[in-house]
């Protein structure tokens, strides 16, 4: 089989590796770059001039000693060998990729993930377009996503999950697009890379946050439905319960008093410092 990719570099070395990413557009930069805004494209070029941080937190962590794994039952079940070496492809050696396994037919992405999902669909789309790109640099036809999803770092099933995912030639030539406006070069924002590596450590945090959040909910709904609204205390392993008798509060309403007594309530205003207001959302791509 002739292939479509040479090999940049074999991954052994990390500082090498990310060395060789630097002068072209890999799959990961196309997935933040196909729906990122101005300050994605910059984080982007700032770390293409050794500007950005080899940045690691706790879920990429958990990820990275779970890739074994995965890459295990995705060699045992698909083929799929491992692999860690940065590809380019041979038509434009300036496109690059390093999926996680590789077959002769196909390419793997390896995930973990608080989100179980239903359907490929239900992944992000940038995982869509990490995977398009790794096929179109090595001339494979098919990929697959490999993905183990857990609770608090523990697996949901005994094996991981996974979708095949075909080669989409309208959305790999939009994708060699952008990959072309972004190489055609622009200024670097020196901050973005640091912003956007935060800012991405803070939605990985707060999806892990939340899931806990719900969690501790629905057993403390099932702590109340257990004690049928009885006032109880109780001494437990790792922690104490106290529930209180049903009673009532009083509270003052500010916003009748001061459509009742505007003058009056005026008299009581106290102004003070407001801290910036800090507005972050999460992008639904």
């Amino acid at each position: 089989m002739t292939e479509l990719f040479t090999v940049v570099d074999d991954g052994t070395n990390r500082p090498r590796w990310l060395a060789g990413r630097q002068g072209g557009v890999t799959a990961t930069d196309i997935s933040r770059l196909a729906r990122g805004g101005a300050g994605t494209w910059a984080a982007v070029r700032a770390e293409k001039e050794g500007r950005g941080r080899d940045f690691k937190n706790a879920a990429m962590q958990h990820g990275i000693d779970r890739e074994k794994v995965i890459a295990e039952y995705a060699r045992a079940s698909f083929g799929l060998v491992p692999s860690s070496a940065l590809l380019a492809a041979i038509d434009e050696p300036r496109y690059l990729a390093t999926p996680d396994g590789l077959s002769e037919t196909e390419t793997g992405e390896y995930k973990t993930t608080i989100h179980d999902w239903p359907t490929l669909l239900d992944a992000p789309a940038r995982y869509l377009d990490q995977m398009l790109w790794q096929m179109r640099v090595t001339g494979r036809r098919k990929a697959r996503l490999v993905f183990e999803p857990h609770d608090n770092g523990v697996p949901l099933y005994p094996f991981p999950r996974h979708f095949e995912f075909a080669y989409d030639e309208s959305r790999v030539t939009e994708l060699e697009a952008v990959a072309q406006e972004f190489l055609a070069g622009g200024e670097a924002d020196e901050n973005a890379a640091a912003l956007d590596v935060l800012l991405s450590a803070r939605v990985e945090a707060k999806e892990t946050a939340d899931a806990a959040t719900a969690q501790v909910s629905l057993i403390d709904e099932q702590i109340r439905e257990l004690l049928g609204g009885k006032p109880t205390k109780f001494e437990g392993s790792l922690a104490n319960l106290t529930l209180s008798a049903p009673t009532t509060r009083s509270a003052f309403d500010s916003t009748a008093f001061k459509a009742a007594q505007p003058d009056v309530y005026q008299q009581f205003v106290k102004s003070s410092p407001v801290t910036p207001r800090l507005t972050i959302t999460t992008r639904s791509n």
